[in-house]
């Protein structure tokens, strides 16, 4: 689909508003949508985004100064807030101290947690549960027998057997 703004080139962003309980839907490409002032929003898309970014983004180069780029995609911290996009892997590291803050302030935390399949389904919670402990069990019988441990062996093997016979009937 093209641009609705400029018609020119591909549309990259949906933008949509509600007025009056109608969705009113603008597709835009990534130049319209970074740049242009867009008809009847009545401010530039990148001065939203910037928001999200800029507000909180330090800028550590000085007029002076040359820009850092990112070493692998080229990417520079101002064309990072303008977009609203990061380049590439790389300019988190790069510019991570910048971003840092409003990163924070976007997601609410630093580390990612995602949601995992089992976090809805305790029979597959339990099924990765007892494929952890086999495979634990599985290390300690591996370390019993290289340390000549035969009998810890031998338990270890029986509890292997008894969770690997529990897992079949649930199965």
């Amino acid at each position: 689909m093209l641009c609705q703004h400029c018609n020119e080139h591909q549309a990259t962003t949906l933008i949509k508003r509600m007025i009056n309980g109608r969705v009113e839907e603008l597709y835009l490409c990534q130049t319209c949508a970074g740049e242009s002032v867009i008809p009847n929003f009545g401010f530039a898309l990148s001065d939203l985004f910037s928001g999200f970014l800029g507000s909180s983004v330090s800028q550590q180069p000085g007029p002076q100064s040359p820009k850092k780029r990112c070493e692998l995609c080229g990417a520079s911290l101002d064309e990072i807030v303008k977009s609203s996009q990061i380049g590439c892997a790389k300019c988190y590291e790069t510019f991570y101290v910048q971003l840092e803050p409003s990163l924070q302030r976007i997601h609410g935390s630093l580390e990612h947690a995602g949601k995992t399949p089992e976090d809805g389904n305790p029979d597959l919670r339990e099924r990765r549960a007892r494929e952890q402990t086999l495979a634990d069990l599985r290390t300690q019988i591996t370390q019993a027998v290289k340390n000549e441990e035969y009998e810890q062996a031998a338990a270890l093997r029986d509890e292997i057997r008894k969770l690997e016979e529990g897992g079949a009937n649930h199965a």
